[in-house]
């Protein structure tokens, strides 16, 4: 039991550090988040990466500066971005079930974990945004390379670390 709760206070501690960094390029900033929650799921199954997603939104709704640039609050989640952060919950779940996946597969399903993410932002941020076209146009288009990096960079250290892993438990 404590080192399951150890191992999720550590995915804890690197999502919300590494969510905090943010660049703002307009209502939606360019984060760390897609990164730290996808690299998170390659090495948790899918219920431990839907505790520290769950977590994560808990410490930050309380008021943990946890969100990206440092935003807490319900309001956050409330508003703009909002929709993104509830998005990681079920993106980091279907994440989880890529990685264990191979070929074909896994890119199919870190292409829906990455989707999961996109709709509710979008439809949040089209509140904000007057539309629906607006917030594909400001809170998806901009960063679907940014994410496409992100998971590229993933990808293979996630591959090689689970290998080694692997080999050491040997």
């Amino acid at each position: 039991m404590a080192k399951h709760v150890s191992k999720m206070a550590l995915w804890l501690a690197l999502v919300s550090v590494l969510s905090i960094i943010s660049f703002p390029i307009g209502p939606i900033p360019i984060t760390l988040q897609v990164f730290a929650f996808f690299l998170m799921a390659a090495f948790l199954n899918p219920s431990e990466s839907f505790e520290v997603s769950m977590g994560y939104l808990t410490l930050g709704t309380i008021g943990l500066p946890i969100f990206a640039g440092g935003a807490s609050g319900i309001a956050t989640l409330i508003g703009p971005a909002g929709g993104y952060l509830w998005g990681f919950v079920p993106a980091s779940i279907i994440a989880s079930v890529a990685w264990r996946k191979s070929g074909i597969k896994r890119m199919v399903f870190l292409l829906m974990a990455l989707i999961s993410i996109y709709i509710p932002g979008a439809l949040i941020l089209s509140i904000y945004v007057k539309g629906i076209i607006n917030a594909i146009k400001y809170g998806v288009l901009p960063f679907i390379w940014v994410d496409a990096i992100k998971i590229a960079v993933i990808f293979p250290l996630a591959t090689r670390v689970t290998k080694f892993k692997t080999q050491s438990v040997r």
